[in-house]
């Protein structure tokens, strides 16, 4: 319901995951385990002249230093930039317009969301069969779409809470004098819960 992407979201949290996860292992394994610490020390010699040899190899101009710092430090802003991009991106689309008309000589109508969200909140509170409610408007592909939020009391069947809610949203509709599109979640312990009961209408 926001412009959050799951799937590159869910990429770079087992990506962040697997890198902490072999540092944290690798870490762990050289001083926990005399082996691998007796290995490390007889590979990181090496390895640190090999770096070097690498340095020495490709010289910027007249400095004296190498180009591959300037090329590892370009490498970590990108991806810090990219980071930033991402973090700044999350849980992007919740709208404050429910509704706007098209401009006409007399001027335009717009419908504020908290108008619906307030509406639906007062009736959904009153509910003996709910014990919490949330609605909430996303802007999803340039439409406004309600997302309605509600945990069930015990006992109740989800699907009769669906319904109750689908009721004050017609309603709203019929207020409104057009269809507003809407997702309905229903929550009410693990027995209960049912997620993506939608209403595109």
């Amino acid at each position: 319901m926001n412009s959050t992407n799951r799937g590159a979201n869910r990429a770079v949290i087992l990506l962040a995951g697997l890198v902490l996860l072999v540092v944290g292992l690798g870490a762990l394994a050289v001083g926990a385990l005399p082996s691998v610490q007796t290995g490390f020390a007889d590979q990181a010699p090496g390895a640190e002249n090999t770096v070097t040899d690498w340095l020495k190899a490709t010289p910027l101009a007249g400095t004296g230093h190498s180009w591959l710092w300037i090329a590892a430090a370009a490498i970590a802003v990108l991806f810090i930039v990219l980071f930033v991009v991402f973090i700044v991106r999350q849980g992007r689309g919740h709208t404050r317009e429910l509704l706007a008309d098209a401009p006409t000589e007399h001027g335009r109508t717009i419908v504020d969301s908290s108008v619906a969200e307030h509406l639906l909140q007062d009736s959904l509170s009153s509910r003996p069969e709910l014990v919490g409610s949330h609605v909430s408007t996303y802007a999803v592909k340039g439409t406004s779409v309600l997302k309605v939020s509600v945990s069930c009391r015990r006992g109740v069947s989800p699907a009769d809470a669906k319904d109750l809610v689908e009721a004050q949203l017609l309603a709203l509709d019929e207020l409104l004098g057009t269809s507003i599109p809407a997702l309905i979640q229903v929550s009410g312990g693990f027995r209960t819960r049912t997620a993506g009961a939608t209403r595109l209408a």
